[in-house]
């Protein structure tokens, strides 16, 4: 028999509308929602509980347990899929964690979906997301895609997944590169793949990396307390192409010499940095300085990707490479 395991972590999909019009997490089962959906035949569903929580509450003790559970998983030949349940407020950082942790010669896929509405909502979107997410896994098309994010019926690539809305149903978008593929009922029609499936064996904890967020004369007393805190890593959130204020400039300087990671990424939806003006708060001085150029990754998927690359034992020319894919 053809399994399909239900990895369930909590989130909005498992929610249910209380008297006070609040909603209670964990009263909806993986089992409950999953018996409105058509499974086809010779697939069998297995339930796994990994935890029951706000995904503001997620943390890398849980993607670990996670991690390793795909990994015992997909050694089974009888593995045809899994799917992640997951609420949405940090759905986009667990999937690209779990994403570069996923052996790329597997063809078994992952598929990471959720909900804006509970279950008991009028017009929600939890059962054609996980019915969706059924169709994609069982078509066979997903095969080699390894972690994708299902939302709203669209396929998207973990590191360019964004939420983009507070309640929209269509709250993941993926900017400029698009969308991989959709599922329409039960025709699933993959329009692109990734051209690099990255796969990092990681053995250690996750280390500490903060994001600092640049703004208009701000002034980083943050990081001041890197050296203090024993952080391992920042990760920038700069203006435009890379820039950040003159006395910002100086505080990385610093904490460079301290031996912090320091990844620069732009506060821009779109686009990479890169090192175009010649001041002192320019790109091309920060990577003078020893920063890394974290060219069009996101803050967040920034610092999961130098949590990984970190947790991998990489040395920093093997890091500033990775961060070119």
């Amino acid at each position: 028999m053809n399994k399909i395991y239900i990895l369930t972590t909590g989130g909005t999909i498992s929610a249910q509308k209380s008297e006070q019009n609040l909603f209670d997490l964990g009263k909806i089962s993986g089992q409950n929602l999953f018996s409105h959906i058509e499974i086809p035949q010779n697939y069998q569903l297995e339930f796994i509980d990994i935890c029951n929580i706000d995904s503001s509450f997620m943390n890398f003790d849980i993607l670990y347990t996670i991690k390793d559970t795909i990994l015992q998983l997909i050694q089974d030949n009888t593995t045809k899929g899994i799917i992640i349940t997951h609420g949405t407020d940090t759905l986009e950082e667990s999937a690209y964690f779990l994403n570069l942790c996923y052996p790329s010669e597997s063809e078994t896929p992952v598929i990471i979906t959720g909900s804006q509405r509970a279950s008991d909502e009028i017009g929600s979107d939890a059962f054609s997301n996980l019915q969706h997410a059924i169709y994609a896994i069982t078509s066979q098309k997903c095969n080699k895609l390894g972690v994708l994010v299902l939302f709203n019926q669209v396929l998207l690539m973990p590191k360019y997944a964004h939420k983009t809305h507070t309640h929209f149903l269509q709250a993941f978008t993926s900017q400029v590169y698009g969308v991989l593929g959709t599922v329409d009922n039960q025709y699933v029609n993959i329009v692109q793949y990734p051209n690099i499936q990255e796969y990092y064996s990681i053995q250690k904890k996750f280390p500490e990396i903060e994001i600092y967020k640049t703004s208009l004369d701000s002034q980083g007393k943050f990081l001041d307390y890197i050296e203090k805190c024993q952080i391992k890593g920042v990760i920038i959130e700069a203006f435009g192409r890379g820039n950040v204020p003159e006395q910002i400039a100086i505080k990385i300087k610093n904490i460079i010499k301290q031996g912090c990671y320091v990844v620069i990424t732009s506060d821009c939806a779109n686009g990479a940095v890169q090192p175009l003006y010649h001041f002192d708060g320019g790109l091309y001085k920060l990577l003078e300085y020893g920063a890394i150029s974290g060219f069009d990754y996101s803050a967040k998927k920034a610092r999961i990707k130098l949590g990984v690359l970190l947790s991998a034992n990489k040395n920093k020319n093997e890091i500033i490479e990775a961060f070119t894919k």
